[in-house]
């Protein structure tokens, strides 16, 4: 089984609210952690080779931004 998919969010930031919203609409559950609040979760973020938000990392791949076609395909839901 896949681990869960981790979305990097900021405040504030209306993209990270559309994601999350996808995700929780479709029964998606997944780890949000919020990069202004946790020092690791910005390290983290910062590893991947970004520090924009919001981020999707999910079974090895990243999505970055508010895409629905490419979250469907990414997770394997429409």
């Amino acid at each position: 089984m896949a681990p869960e998919p981790i979305l990097y969010t900021q405040a504030g930031c209306a993209e990270s609210r559309q994601v999350r919203n996808w995700l929780s609409v479709r029964g998606i559950a997944f780890t949000e952690r919020d990069v202004t609040a946790d020092l690791d979760a910005a390290t983290a973020l910062y590893a991947t080779g970004t520090f924009a938000t919001p981020l999707l990392v999910a079974g090895g791949a990243t999505l970055l931004g508010y895409r629905p076609r490419r979250l469907g395909a990414l997770l394997g839901r429409r």
